[in-house]
């Protein structure tokens, strides 16, 4: 399936590992403008530029804490500035720390929902002006399998995810007459950094084998999703949580 966007000028957050500088890269091979977004890392940026250097006339670098609300607002406004317009918008920028309730303090909930959950509403809100000019405007959430489904140790996570699951489908409602299509896309384990913080070699190996695909999620996987949800392929597709999980669900 080809998917042109040319001239089609796109947000992805957290866009400098994993998930998220797949998602760019992808995007970038298609045409498309994309804004790269990150929060502290110097060196994780200079070797995401580095790797797509290629096409670095249609990329605009910006560093947003987007636990900032002041930061957030001052990233728009660059966008702005630069763009006039935004065609789409991946919140892709995740935190998770692995804490049972008992330990995790009320500072560290809170961190996590500022990052998982009002960051993404807060970009959203603020994408609302400039994809009001745009002819195909997209937004896509990455969430996980842990919003529907229940993990030790993982709380803080879980309510944030399932709180994206349903910002997306109150933002799908209320902006549909702006013809801004919003969704979900909710990987399981997936080979990035963050998604392996938590898990041992042999965890990891185990996981694996228990999927019915027997292997763990690649960034392709869901990057490939995102691209179909963001292109005009998927016009009448709205509100919808879409797993990426080679079938794990199923058992």
């Amino acid at each position: 399936m080809n998917i042109d966007f040319k001239n089609k000028v796109i947000l992805v957050t957290g866009s400098t590992s994993g998930m998220g500088r797949q998602i760019a890269k992808q995007l970038l091979e298609n045409n498309a403008k994309v804004i790269i977004n990150y929060g502290h890392n110097e060196h994780m940026a200079k070797e995401t530029m580095e790797e797509l250097s290629e096409w670095k006339d249609n990329i605009l670098l910006i560093k947003c804490d987007l636990s900032n609300e002041a930061e957030v607002d001052e990233m728009f406004n660059k966008i702005s500035e630069k763009y006039g317009v935004l065609d789409g918008l991946v919140n892709c920028a995740a935190y998770d720390k692995v804490l049972s309730i008992e330990n995790l303090t009320i500072e560290e909930y809170r961190h996590e929902l500022d990052v998982n959950v009002v960051a993404r509403w807060q970009c959203i809100k603020n994408a609302i002006p400039l994809m009001k000019k745009s002819t195909m405007p997209r937004v896509v959430n990455i969430a996980s399998r842990l919003g529907t489904r229940p993990m030790e140790d993982s709380v803080a996570y879980c309510t944030c995810e399932a709180a994206t699951i349903m910002l997306t489908k109150c933002c799908a409602l209320e902006l549909a007459k702006y013809n801004i299509r919003v969704n979900t896309v909710s990987p399981s384990l997936t080979l990035t950094p963050l998604g392996m913080q938590s898990y041992s070699e042999e965890e990891i190996k185990a996981t694996a084998e228990k999927n019915p695909s027997k292997r763990l999620g690649k960034v392709e996987d869901t990057a490939n999703l995102v691209l179909f949800l963001l292109s005009d392929k998927a016009d009448y597709i709205n509100g919808e949580n879409v797993n990426v999980n080679g079938g794990i669900l199923l058992k």
